[in-house]
C-alpha cells in the first residue's frame, strides 16, 4: 500500500497536504485542481485509509456502590480493570451500573464503545442481549459465559471440593459447616433471581460423596451475616469455610463475642482473600482468587476484540490458592 509521503512526491505537494486532503480536514485551502490531482494518485497506488481504532472500554457491573462499599471485592475488582486500562493507555467510558428500573435506551451507549467489560453474574438472556449491542464483550467472574463470548473465571466448584479434601487429610474428624449466600443473576433492568452457588453446591456435593451430614447455612454475603449466624449456632462446628471474607470476617467477629478462641476452638477460612485480610484478628485464611490477574487477562482480550486480533472467543480459567494465616491450622 502507498505511503502518504510517495503519493506526496508523485502528487507534486507536501505530505501534510495529502494527509489533510485524505482526511477531509475542512480548514484545509486548496484548489479544487490540487484536491482532484491528490486523490486520483491516491487511487492510482491503491492508497487505503487506516481505520482509527476505537480505544474506548466500557465497564458493566452489577454491584452497586453501595455493595461495593459492604463486599470490598467488587470495588478491588474494578480497580484492578481501571489500572491494566489505564496501563495500555486505553480510554474509560463512565461505568455502567445495572440497577432496577433501568430502561433499554440506555443501553444505546455501549454501541459507541470499542469493548466491553462485564462483571459479575447476569443472566444468560441478559448477556446475550449485551452482545447484540455490542460483540466485543469479555466477560469477568462468571463461569456460566457463553462460548462465543471472552471470559475470565475461576472455577470455584473444583477449588471447594480440593480444599474440603485437603481440611479432610489434616483434620480426619473435623466437622465442617458452611456459611454463605444464594448466586444472584441480574437481568439488563437490575431485576435479581437467585440459584445457588458454586461453593454451597461443591460443599453439599463433598458431603454427600463422603456420607457425611451437612451443616450448611444459606445467609447473605455481608460481615453483619456471618456475625448474626454464628451468635445464633446451638452447636458450633470445629470448622467453618465462609462463602467470602466479608462473612468470614463477621464469623470471626461473632465468634469472639462468644468468648471462642479462634482457630483453637474454632478455625475460619473465606473466599477472595481481600487486602483487608491480614488486618483482621487473628488474621484470616482465605482461598485467593487472582483478582489482578482477572482485571490484565480481561483488558488484554478487550485489546484483541478493538485490534480484531482474533475471531475466536477464550475462555481464561484463573488459578485459585490457599493463602493459609491465623484463623486456621493446617496441623491437627
Amino acid at each position: 500500500m502507498a505511503s502518504i509521503r510517495a503519493i506526496a512526491k508523485a502528487a507534486g505537494v507536501s505530505p501534510g497536504t495529502v494527509s489533510r486532503v485524505l482526511n477531509e480536514d475542512p480548514t484545509l485551502s486548496v484548489s479544487d485542481t490540487t484536491r482532484a490531482r491528490i486523490l486520483k494518485t491516491a487511487e492510482e497506488m491503491s492508497y487505503q485509509k487506516t481505520a482509527r481504532l476505537n480505544r474506548q472500554v466500557q465497564i458493566i457491573t452489577y454491584a452497586s456502590r453501595r455493595r461495593e462499599m459492604a463486599d470490598p471485592f467488587h470495588r478491588e475488582l474494578r480497580l484492578a480493570i481501571e489500572t491494566e486500562i489505564n496501563r495500555l493507555n486505553l480510554t474509560l467510558k463512565k461505568t455502567i451500573r445495572v440497577e432496577p428500573g433501568m430502561k433499554k435506551q440506555e443501553w444505546s451507549e455501549v454501541k459507541k464503545a470499542g469493548a466491553l467489560l462485564v462483571i459479575g453474574h447476569f443472566s444468560q438472556a441478559a448477556l446475550k442481549e449485551i452482545y447484540q449491542y455490542n460483540p466485543n464483550i469479555v466477560v469477568i467472574n462468571n463461569p456460566e459465559t457463553p462460548d462465543y463470548m471472552d471470559a475470565v473465571y475461576s472455577d470455584l466448584q473444583k477449588t471447594t471440593l480440593q480444599l474440603l479434601d485437603r481440611i479432610r487429610q489434616t483434620h480426619p474428624k473435623a466437622h465442617i459447616a458452611y456459611l454463605g449466600g444464594m448466586r444472584e443473576e441480574t437481568s439488563l433492568t437490575g431485576e435479581t433471581s437467585y440459584e445457588s452457588d458454586a461453593r454451597y453446591q461443591a460443599y453439599m456435593q463433598w458431603c454427600e460423596d463422603h456420607n457425611e451430614t451437612p451443616d450448611s447455612h444459606l445467609i447473605g454475603w455481608t460481615r453483619e451475616d456471618g456475625e448474626q449466624e454464628i451468635e445464633s449456632i446451638t452447636q458450633l462446628p470445629d470448622i467453618v469455610l465462609a462463602g467470602n471474607d466479608m462473612v468470614a470476617i463477621g464469623v470471626i467477629q461473632g465468634l469472639q463475642k462468644l468468648g471462642k478462641q479462634v482457630p483453637d476452638e474454632v478455625s475460619v477460612i473465606g473466599f477472595n482473600d481481600l487486602e483487608v485480610n491480614q488486618y483482621v484478628t487473628p488474621s484470616l485464611t482465605s482461598v485467593q482468587i487472582d483478582i489482578e490477574q482477572f482485571g490484565k487477562s480481561a483488558v488484554a482480550m478487550a485489546e484483541d476484540r478493538i485490534k480484531k486480533a482474533r475471531a475466536n472467543a477464550l475462555h481464561t480459567l484463573v488459578q485459585t490458592r490457599l493463602i493459609v494465616r491465623q484463623s486456621y491450622s493446617e496441623k491437627e
